[in-house]
């Protein structure tokens, strides 16, 4: 049989079989290339066959591996294998610093999310090249996040009456619901009320299309990423998601968004008449094609990818801490309960629950969302100062579980859950602002740390801090008893237990409170 006969007879699975095949060989024999520039302490076998077998064992474990190498090699620079490149990681606060300073001419955090993410293919290009949602973020919407309380504690109170089954009079009545994917719709419910408002941030096929879009980008770019350049376009083509999911969006936003371009064109942006939401501060930054119903639709998209699985599977995990040990929900409580009968449900308010506040960042430090952070792109040939060169091209990050599992930053202790571990710290420290769930440094870095730590992480965090506020004053918390979950890695992710069901009792009833439009 000749090899055009041969290949007349493949099925489309055997096809897609030798697809895969020439990709992983590809891949590999990539990666090796890279590699040979590289002269590193390596974390598994830096051989061409044995590279390949860490870099498979990579994607699943890749909590224990970064592990390994930071106490292996803490405090200078190592690297490991991945599928399709070599990646290097900077252990101790010297090298910490020094990425913080770069300047983005030499490590470059866009052009990392670009090759991570791919995002010309899986956002589009138009808002890779501007990207003036984060100004918007990390100006406007932290400066807003005072007025946009009220809304944010009706869209909590209302997201639980609707998702949380109602007990009647039966005040000794427990109702089990799943755990991560309530967690996943408060968020979304939350988020776009301050993105787009209501009745929108209510609209159930929106908000799953949502979701839906978030967990596809990340498929996607994995994919995506597996292929040489040449062939990405066509790929994106036959497997991405960005037209459909823009035009199933549109179907919600085209008439809420033209409706708002009348308004503009009649009375002006200024107007009091226009909504004060995200929405419209992007439309009054966008111009020209930006200032379309498909290209507004797309950024709410790319803005809902940034904010809803990252926030959703961080509360998870804090709320399957909270459910595991009860025994925090009494004195969170009393705090909670004091703070807000006098402040009331205010940012303020929230903002002087110090135990709350230490509860919400442990649990960030001993799950959080991933096992590194502050990834970045070697833009140029460059010498860390502990020596080591590294060339162009390279992707760096930090190990972020293995610093915040560090018993020489956190003590004997350092692998355990000590909810109060940062009101402690603060206590001791005369309310160093250091200690806060929202600030970074080379001892936390869960949200970056330096210029590029994620913009959004004021609204997050205090969006966080007042569901976990509410539940807590408002209902009793647990698991049945017995039961353990168990959190999945799936490469740097740390995923919650997806069949988790958390017991909910409701403690009192509530008047919701006065709230904006």
């Amino acid at each position: 049989m000749s090899s055009a006969d041969f290949l007349q007879i493949l099925t489309a699975q055997q096809w897609a079989l030798l697809l895969v095949a020439c990709v992983a060989v590809y891949s590999a024999v990539s990666a090796f290339r890279k590699r040979r520039r590289i002269k590193l302490p390596t974390v598994g076998s830096s051989g061409w066959f044995g590279s390949f077998k860490t870099a498979f064992k990579f994607t699943v474990d890749q909590h224990h591996i970064l592990h390994e190498g930071y106490h292996k090699y803490k405090g200078t620079a190592f690297m490991l294998p991945q599928l399709s490149r070599w990646k290097v990681l900077l252990s101790g606060p010297a090298l910490i610093d020094e990425a913080k300073a770069a300047s983005d001419d030499l490590l470059s955090a866009e052009a990392a999310l670009q090759e991570m993410l791919e995002m010309n293919f899986t956002l589009g290009k138009e808002v890779v090249e501007n990207p003036y949602h984060f100004p918007i973020i990390r100006g406007q919407l932290t400066r807003k996040l005072e007025d946009l309380m009220p809304r944010v504690i009706d869209e909590i109170q209302h997201s639980l009456e609707h998702l949380v089954p109602d007990t009647g009079n039966d005040e000794d009545r427990w109702v089990a619901v799943p755990g991560f994917k309530t967690v996943m719709q408060i968020v979304a419910r939350i988020s776009n009320r301050i993105f787009v408002g209501k009745p929108l941030c209510r609209n159930q096929e929106y908000l799953d299309l949502n979701i839906k879009f978030a967990r596809g980008v990340m498929l996607s770019a994995s994919l995506i990423g597996l292929f040489p350049e040449f062939l990405k376009p066509h790929v994106a083509q036959l497997f991405g998601q960005l037209d459909k999911q823009t035009a199933a969006a549109l179907k919600h936003t085209r008439p809420l968004i033209e409706e708002r371009l009348q308004m503009m064109s009649e009375k002006g942006v200024d107007s009091e008449e226009m909504p004060d939401d995200l929405l419209s501060w992007c439309m009054d930054a966008a111009d020209g094609d930006d200032l379309t119903p498909e290209m507004l639709t797309r950024r709410l998209l790319t803005i809902n990818f940034a904010s809803i699985n990252t926030t959703a599977m961080s509360f998870t995990h804090a709320l399957f801490f909270l459910a595991s040990m009860p025994e925090y929900i009494a004195p969170l409580r009393e705090e909670i309960i004091i703070v807000t009968r006098e402040q009331g449900w205010t940012k303020e308010a929230l903002g002087k629950c110090m135990k709350l506040d230490s509860f919400m960042k442990e649990s960030q430090r001993l799950i959080g969302l991933g096992a590194n952070s502050m990834n970045r792109r070697l833009m140029k040939d460059h010498t860390f100062c502990d020596g080591s060169f590294v060339p162009a091209g390279t992707m760096i990050s930090v190990p972020a579980a293995a610093v915040h599992q560090d018993p020489s930053i956190y003590g004997d202790n350092a692998r355990e859950f000590d909810g109060f571990r940062f009101s402690k710290m603060a206590e001791e420290d005369g309310d160093n602002p250091k200690n806060l769930f929202v600030t970074t440094s080379v001892d936390y870095v869960a949200f970056g740390h330096g210029r590029h730590a994620c913009p959004g992480r004021f609204f997050a965090t205090l969006e966080m801090k007042a569901i976990m506020a509410f539940i807590i004053a408002n209902y009793d918390v647990k698991f049945a008893d017995g039961f353990v979950p168990k959190e999945t890695w799936i490469g740097p992710s740390r995923i919650p237990d997806r069949t988790a069901q958390v017991l909910f009792k409701r403690r009192l009833r509530r008047k919701a409170p006065a709230t904006s439009p």
